[in-house]
């Protein structure tokens, strides 16, 4: 699916961010299997060790040693106290893999789900072919001019945005790396407040009315894919409406205080 993701992001002339956040949730996801089942097995391993020492008659100083990696139990306990002891780790250790088993089979239902989403995104891109296609031809790759290193299709839109919408705290569109269209002049961030802070009610509605304004313009300026409070709408795929999308981790990060629009 990587490779099938990454053929249509060049073939589609533009970063699939909606197809990125399901890649990335899908590795996390399976990543995360994997380190409970490796922790199920560490658990079960020292059940293991105990249940045989016990099952060959062992004195219960053996069967803590079983436990502690070959340690010296009576030095900590003795007696009574060390059969409570034995018994109470016993049982913690059996908690402990029944709460493994139940963790690891929700995570692989998380990382089914996720699996199944991103499969779902691709097969609704791939239907999408020549609809893109007819968009491509329309919108002709540009590059960005000197000054604000924007394409003259982002310095449109962000001029209409702002006189319609604005001011802005900021605006900002050009920035330098390798990700996504900031980079190529071909993308802008209309910041509703400054600080990383959630902005104040009228201006998330703000940025809803900015969303929906961009959505109904998009064929007429070229506009690809506008991102806002965690859900993306990409006309690449516009069948699928605004699709929510995985937890980057800040309000910022996740398009909270600000819309962000690219274009072709």
């Amino acid at each position: 699916m990587e490779s099938r993701a990454a053929q249509l992001s060049k073939q589609y002339r533009g970063q699939l961010d909606i197809l990125t956040g399901s890649e990335t949730a899908a590795k996390a996801a399976a990543a995360r299997v994997a380190l409970l089942d490796r922790r199920f097995a560490a658990v079960h391993r020292e059940l293991a060790r105990f249940a045989a020492a016990s099952y060959e008659g062992a004195p219960a100083s053996q069967a803590l040693a079983a436990f502690l990696d070959g340690g010296d139990p009576s030095r900590v306990l003795s007696g009574s106290a060390l059969v409570e002891y034995l018994v109470q780790q016993r049982a913690a250790r059996q908690q402990e893999q029944q709460r493994l088993i139940a963790a690891e089979e929700r995570a692989k239902q998380a990382a089914q789900a996720k699996v199944s989403r991103l499969r779902q995104l691709l097969a609704t891109l791939v239907g999408q072919q020549q609809r893109v296609k007819r968009l491509l031809d329309q919108f002709r790759p540009q590059s960005p001019t000197i000054g604000d290193n924007i394409t003259p299709r982002m310095r449109e839109v962000r001029d209409e945005i702002d006189r319609r919408f604005g001011p802005f705290s900021a605006i900002g569109c050009y920035r330098p790396g390798n990700d996504g269209e900031h980079p190529l002049g071909r993308a802008c961030d209309f910041m509703l407040s400054s600080g990383g802070v959630m902005p104040a009610a009228a201006n998330i509605q703000l940025g809803y009315d900015i969303a929906a304004w961009a959505q109904a313009n998009a064929s007429r300026l070229g506009i690809m894919y506008i991102i806002y409070r965690q859900r993306i709408w990409d006309v690449r795929m516009g069948s699928a409406g605004w699709v929510p999308m995985e937890d980057r981790g800040s309000i910022t990060a996740n398009h909270y205080d600000h819309v962000h629009i690219s274009v072709f």
